[in-house]
């Protein structure tokens, strides 16, 4: 894998040179209002480290799990670390390494496209395409969380509806929508959805997000 460094001023992070990149979801997942009641997180499908990378920068975290099963992006993991001297971070390769009951906050940035809506491609299929199914990656996680911990995605809003039943039917309620748009007057490009495990779904629409309106860094 070759890679490259990039730095946003209050940090720098190694990612892959070509194929699959970050784009402006992870900024945003990791930009959490109240932080204080969060003291383990866990960052799913973490990639090069962005999130669990941002998040560690918020001193209320005691405990962040980077979660990556590709062995490449676990040594990408690992030389972010270093380069920004985090303490707070525990790679692992499996959800079941994590204690039950034991996460305040997830979070995840997973693919949402499909294989049988979109074309494949050879060479990234494994970072751009749904590999696990959306229901096993939420089932996977429920017995890790705490009582009314919550779980923070960003998804597109073609799936909206699918994830809205797989949330609930795990017993997450889900709280806040908040769409991401390129530009005004475009279609939404993401969204940003908060659940609850084991708490009523009440939802609220947030004010969008044009990133044309803001500096992520």
């Amino acid at each position: 894998m070759e890679i490259e460094l990039c730095d946003f001023g209050s940090f720098k992070i190694y990612q892959p040179k070509n194929g699959y990149r970050f784009s402006f979801e992870p900024f945003y997942l990791a930009n959490i209002e109240n932080t204080k009641r969060y003291k383990v997180a866990i960052d799913i499908g973490s990639g090069c480290g962005i999130i669990a990378i941002l998040l560690s920068k918020n001193a209320s975290f005691e405990k962040i799990f980077a979660l990556e099963n590709n062995q490449e992006y676990i040594e990408l993991i690992k030389e972010n670390i270093k380069l920004n001297q985090t303490a707070n971070i525990e790679i692992i390769d499996s959800i079941e390494k994590v204690p039950n009951i034991s996460l305040d906050l997830a979070i995840s940035n997973p693919p949402f496209y499909t294989k049988t809506s979109f074309r494949v491609s050879n060479k990234y299929e494994s970072q751009k395409f749904e590999h696990m199914p959306l229901s096993e990656i939420i089932k996977s996680i429920k017995p890790k969380m705490k009582h009314n911990a919550l779980y923070r995605l960003a998804f597109h809003p073609t799936r909206l509806y699918e994830l809205l039943n797989v949330l609930n039917a795990n017993g997450f309620g889900v709280k806040t929508i908040q769409p991401i748009y390129g530009k005004k007057n475009t279609i939404s490009k993401s969204c940003i959805i908060e659940a609850k495990y084991l708490a009523k779904t009440y939802i609220t629409l947030k004010s969008p997000i044009f990133l044309e309106d803001h500096r992520l860094f």
